[in-house]
């Protein structure tokens, strides 16, 4: 499959990915663009950088790319960003806005507990509802991607609302999967692990955490931007309801790292 071949504008697909603003977002939002979909880019608080890639998108690509602004932080902000929502079908939607956020359960407050839920869980299922219905109104054979995370297979210390969210997102999943299928939606999740954005706030984790990593990599914005284009494709047309753990090995490892001649 040549995923830089761009279709007729008569028949241009159409995507909508969310926390696009920042991190992994902008690189499938860069993705989809090169591949020829026109692009809405959701972001919550990083307004003035989504706006600037969406110019250098519609550039690079010569489709349209647009940026919307949606807080996702409070109840309602999927509403908020579907009344901004562009383009009249959808194709693919996909579901990458979130928020690493966490405390001990000792020391969790209500504030976390709500900002996380709210971004990470409460507006993702309704904006999956909202994608969905958008596209069964079209009767659009469209593709969701949830992005998930490898954390809600292990359990490390301090993020129990975050990793608990994680996993729902992926029982999510299945769910959608099931009640959509009867539309021709298909829904899958990727489950990546650490990932290389060029985030200054990461790079002091690389070090350490390469040390627990069997592959003793970082994950690439491009590689899940290559595997959101696959599970788009018609090469996975019996494809749903499936996860893609992209994380180097870690979640399969229960034992240390040394263990296994790490």
């Amino acid at each position: 499959m040549d995923n830089s071949t761009v279709r007729p504008a008569t028949d241009v697909r159409k995507a909508l990915v969310t926390g696009a603003g920042s991190g992994l977002g902008r690189g499938i939002a860069r993705a989809l663009a090169l591949a020829g979909y026109d692009v809405a880019m959701h972001t919550g608080s990083n307004e003035e950088r989504a706006r600037a890639l969406a110019d250098e998108l519609r550039e690079s690509s010569g489709r349209r790319v647009e940026a919307l602004t949606a807080d996702f932080s409070k109840p309602g902000g999927a509403d908020e960003l579907f009344r901004q929502y562009p383009f009249d079908t959808l194709d693919l939607y996909v579901n990458n806005a979130g928020v690493t956020m966490g405390a001990t359960i000792l020391n969790m407050t209500e504030e976390i507990f709500d900002t996380v839920s709210n971004i990470n869980w409460k507006n993702a299922y309704f904006c999956v509802q909202r994608a969905a219905r958008l596209m069964v109104d079209n009767g659009t054979r469209g593709n969701i991607i949830i992005i998930s995370s490898n954390n809600h297979a292990v359990n490390w210390n301090g993020i129990s609302i975050y990793a608990v969210l994680k996993e729902a997102l992926v029982k999510f999943t299945r769910h959608a999967a099931m009640e959509f299928a009867q539309y021709g939606i298909r829904v899958n999740c990727i489950a990546p692990g650490w990932i290389n954005t060029g985030e200054a706030r990461l790079e002091r984790h690389k070090v350490t955490s390469l040390k627990g990593i069997p592959l003793k990599r970082w994950v690439e914005p491009s590689e899940i931007g290559e595997w959101i284009l696959f599970l788009a494709s018609p090469a996975a047309a019996s494809l749903t309801g499936d996860v893609i753990e992209l994380d180097g090995g870690v979640r399969i490892m229960s034992g240390k790292p040394e263990s296994y001649g790490l």
